[in-house]
């Protein structure tokens, strides 16, 4: 599911029409006395937006920027809920916060809570339990609506970069908007403050208010964007403008009287704005930026040409008669339960199906299952709760007062973290009693059943090790206090004690540098020394840094923190420098980081080779292992006793071009590579299980794996 989840994750999930919905009103004009009146072409605008991010999360490559539907929804949460507030402080000159808010819990939380609890027994009944406590986890951060800052942690956390999608990672942005309606309606309400104090005159604070709010998150999200396009995506302060503007435009649209021809010109431009949007962003723009003005500035074209004066006649070929046709209102009208439930429908099916992508079939049933779970959700959940003009609850007399919405939404609250919790702590227990049973016998010998000279026998019928549910977390030196793959150069200098094995006094020193798939084999060299007390190892070693002159685009950090590391290895003159790195295709997959070119790849791995070489220092290259079509722990979870379906065709394990640090290593003097092939493939096929332990955790070899490895690997660098 990596390549999905990574769509769903990095852009699409998050449609803000959680909130866009909650005020399904909008006043046309000023007039206190005026009634509200319905919008069906903001029905069918929620609908070209609910529609732009199904199909990204069921097809993404058919709509690459069809993400930017989150962007259309924050635009119009922000003209419906803040045009709402601006017209009740211009009518009454205050905001009524406890009704604003009461009506925000009966709006939202019960259909949430649904899908939320939903989400909880399906976990339970359908998915593996190694994916419980990471989705409870995230069913508390949707529920407590804080699941935006949880994910913009993650989205620079290496651990997840491989990591499963979750089914409820898509309520981010119904985080993002209840954060930012905690401060909007505040600043509003300190501006009616105002306005009783100095006159009428003083109410065009509100438009100044939001208009300061709106240019402050616009520039902090263009710097941001640019900095950590990752994060920036999922935090409030980098989204507050776009519900910014939507309020900007309502605050100020009864000053404005369009005529037939200007409306065609702004209604049309802004539908192309949106649809373009949709077909040429990419998540590997700095977005939100300066980018997402194109789909804000679209839909904010869209509402204002649905603004028709009573005088006014309304063209054939306006767009708001498009948007108002009653197949997308109707759909309007469940955008909000439709968009809660496509995604954990989504990722049941691929669980269901053990696949990373939906089939044809698989994606029609998602969407058809979807869109009626959508119209029981919102017929008898939404309108029951909301109690508006449009619904016929059956307890509609007996509608609950102020006191009731809040208890009501403590009571969903508490509900949901209660549900979650159980499961969760019963499912970590579990996870914490498998993986410390593991540990490898006669019956799990491992690489050494494909020893050519003496293989080793591998029973059938004995439990597989790592427990597939924990090979995921089979790390290596998880008895450290430090965590030696991520080597602090800062303060722990390459001469000090600090992620060294062996004898301090040991006349022989080997040095172990390089990124994640360096440190898979620490485990090797830590038992090496143990058992050869002449040797020590150095460990400086660096998740997401491969040891190279030239690191990824952007992460320049690597590169002087390698400076820094290589200053000290020549100072400390070991007996040999050991490296590993991930190939560049599981760099570009699994985190998005790229070279420039593949020349400069390998001439960044030579660089540091050569000096190290030009010094009289042996250097060993460990070439870069298979990566698994499947993820091999997840796909043994689906597959129990099947373990032929987790296997990776040779063709398929390794990129089209050779190994760049093995293509380095061969130009440098007093170089050796390794290649394990051998030990990790067996004909055309790398499988899933060798000698009844789990090779893989991810793109990584599971430490138990690479413990079996050790005869081989030590063999291979002439330490045997």
């Amino acid at each position: 599911m990596a390549a999905l989840s990574r769509a769903a994750v990095a852009m699409g999930q998050g449609v803000a029409m959680a909130l866009a919905q909650v005020e399904e009103t909008v006043p046309l004009r000023p007039a206190p006395a005026e009634p509200r009146v319905q919008r069906p072409d903001i029905q069918g605008l929620r609908a070209l937006a609910v529609g732009l991010v199904i199909v990204y999360h069921l097809r993404p490559e058919w709509l690459p920027g069809g993400f930017v539907g989150v962007d259309v929804f924050f635009v119009i949460s922000g003209y419906l809920i803040i045009g709402t507030l601006a017209g009740e402080l211009r009518r009454t000159g205050t905001i009524r916060l406890r009704e604003f808010y009461a009506r925000r819990i009966r709006r939202l939380l019960p259909a949430a809570s649904v899908v939320l609890l939903s989400t909880v027994l399906v976990t339970w009944l359908v998915l593996p339990i190694s994916r419980w406590p990471a989705i409870m986890s995230d069913v508390l951060t949707s529920a407590l609506n804080v699941q935006n800052w949880a994910l913009a942690a993650q989205s620079a956390d290496y651990a997840h970069a491989t990591a499963a999608a979750s089914p409820v990672q898509h309520f981010w942005s119904l985080s993002v908007e209840e954060q930012f309606y905690l401060v909007i309606p505040l600043v509003l309400l300190v501006c009616a403050r105002l306005a009783h104090r100095a006159g009428p005159k003083a109410a065009r604070h509100a438009v100044t208010a939001v208009a300061i709010v709106t240019a402050a998150s616009f520039v902090f999200s263009v710097v941001y964007s640019e900095l950590d396009h990752g994060r920036a995506y999922f935090v409030t302060p980098t989204r507050m403008w776009e519900l910014g503007l939507g309020g900007l435009a309502a605050m100020t649209v009864h000053r404005i009287r369009l005529k037939v021809g200007v409306r065609l010109l702004v209604g049309w431009s802004g539908m192309v704005a949106v649809v373009v949007s949709s077909f040429v962003l990419t998540t590997a723009m700095a977005f939100p930026g300066y980018v997402a003005l194109l789909p804000t500035l679209g839909t904010v074209g869209l509402l204002l040409a649905g603004v028709v004066a009573a005088d006014q006649r309304v063209a054939r070929p306006e767009v708001a008669l498009v948007l108002g046709l009653q197949p997308l209102r109707y759909v309007g009208d469940i955008s909000y339960s439709l968009y809660l439930w496509h995604w954990p429908v989504i990722v049941v099916v691929l669980q269901l199906a053990g696949s990373s992508e939906l089939t044809r079939r698989q994606a029609v049933g998602a969407f058809v299952l979807s869109l009626a779970l959508a119209m029981v959700s919102k017929h008898v959940v939404e309108d029951a709760f909301r109690g508006g003009r449009t619904a016929r609850p059956p307890f509609r007399r007996r509608a609950p007062r102020l006191r009731s919405a809040y208890l009501l939404g403590a009571a969903l609250v508490a509900a949901t973290t209660v549900v979650a919790t159980v499961p969760w702590q019963y499912a970590s227990a579990e996870l914490d009693r498998l993986a410390s049973a593991i540990g490898l016998d006669e019956s799990h010998p491992g690489a050494l059943a494909l020893d050519r000279d003496n293989p080793r026998p591998a029973p059938e019928g004995v439990p597989l090790i790592p427990d597939p549910a924990v090979a995921g977390r089979d790390w290596p030196l998880q008895d450290q206090t430090v965590n030696c793959t991520s080597y602090d150069i800062e303060n722990w200098p390459p001469t000090g004690d600090e992620c060294t094995y062996g004898t301090a006094t040991a006349p022989k020193t080997l040095v172990l540098v390089g990124d994640s798939h360096a440190a898979m084999f620490s485990t090797v060299f830590a038992r090496f020394v143990r058992e050869h007390p002449e040797w020590r190892v150095k460990m400086m070693l660096r998740n997401g840094c491969p040891f190279t002159a030239v690191a990824p685009a952007g992460l320049t950090v690597c590169s002087d923190q390698n400076e820094r590391e290589l200053a000290g290895i020549l100072a400390m003159k070991p007996d040999l420098v050991v490296t590993s790195a991930m190939s560049p295709e599981s760099y570009d997959k699994d985190l998005k980081w790229r070279w420039e070119s593949r020349a400069r790849t390998v001439d960044g791995y030579e660089s540091l080779l050569r000096r190290i070489s030009d010094a009289g220092i042996r250097s060993g290259v460990i070439r870069d292992v298979p990566r698994p079509a499947k993820n091999t722990p997840r796909c043994l979870e689906s597959n129990p006793g099947r373990h032929a379906n987790c296997d990776t065709a040779v063709g398929d394990a390794f990129g089209r071009d050779k190994d760049p640090l093995v293509e380095a290593a061969e130009r440098v003097p007093r170089t050796t590579v390794v290649d394990l092939t051998p030990w990790l493939c067996v004909g055309d096929v790398c499988p899933a299980v060798i000698g009844n332990v789990v090779v893989y955790r991810d793109n990584h070899l599971t430490d138990s794996y690479v413990r079996t490895l050790y005869g081989p690997l030590t063999a291979g660098l002439g330490l045997g």
